[in-house]
């Protein structure tokens, strides 16, 4: 007897089970072994989350990898240092550095630990997932910020500014955030 999965080919499995592992790391579990560190389990979340967003084709630049940027020091960085190599659909994870918003060429993700007053100017509409776990972040800027919430991590999703930066959230994403903030759309 075939598992229900198969028929759906083994693009759409993967995503099932990366969707199935990111609301694993969602729930609060008992478990006996040391817990991971709220930074290591955003990291997590933030590599889960790249498998369930689309760039612009323009955007993706497969000898270079998929860019994890990070601007400001904040312990996550770190944390997102353990995705190295890791892949997501044929990229690699790659994280580099930033000293301003204005050097984000090259980034499909931004990760701020803090907030940047430049930030708005400095992307425009450009295809950068911006992820943060500062409070109050979807209003300067994120479109995606994740907070720790009864032990677990929870995040909410600033649709529009994704779509104005050509990005496309799967609604299977959508579905798992705490709060989706967007406009509905006038005739």
């Amino acid at each position: 007897m075939r598992h229900w999965l198969s028929v759906l080919g083994s693009s759409a499995q993967s995503r099932w089970a990366a969707l199935w592992m990111l609301a694993c790391c969602l729930l609060p579990l008992p478990v006996k072994a040391q817990p991971a560190s709220p930074e290591s389990l955003k990291a997590e979340v933030i590599y889960r989350v790249l498998m369930f967003v689309n760039w612009p084709p323009e955007r993706e630049v497969p000898e270079r990898g998929l860019q994890i940027c990070t601007l400001g020091e904040g312990r996550v960085e770190g944390a997102l240092q353990a995705l190295v190599g890791r892949p997501i659909r044929q990229l690699k994870v790659a994280v580099r550095r930033l000293d301003r918003p204005d050097q984000h060429a090259g980034c499909h993700l931004l990760y701020l630990p803090a907030p940047q007053p430049a930030l708005r100017s400095a992307l425009g509409d450009a295809p950068v997932l911006v992820v943060s776990d500062a409070a109050a972040m979807l209003d300067q800027g994120s479109m995606i910020n994740l907070q720790v919430e009864d032990g677990r991590i929870v995040f909410d999703v600033e649709l529009d500014a994704a779509r104005r930066a050509g990005l496309v959230i799967s609604t299977k994403l959508l579905r798992l955030a705490r709060f989706v903030r967007h406009q509905t759309a006038s005739p």
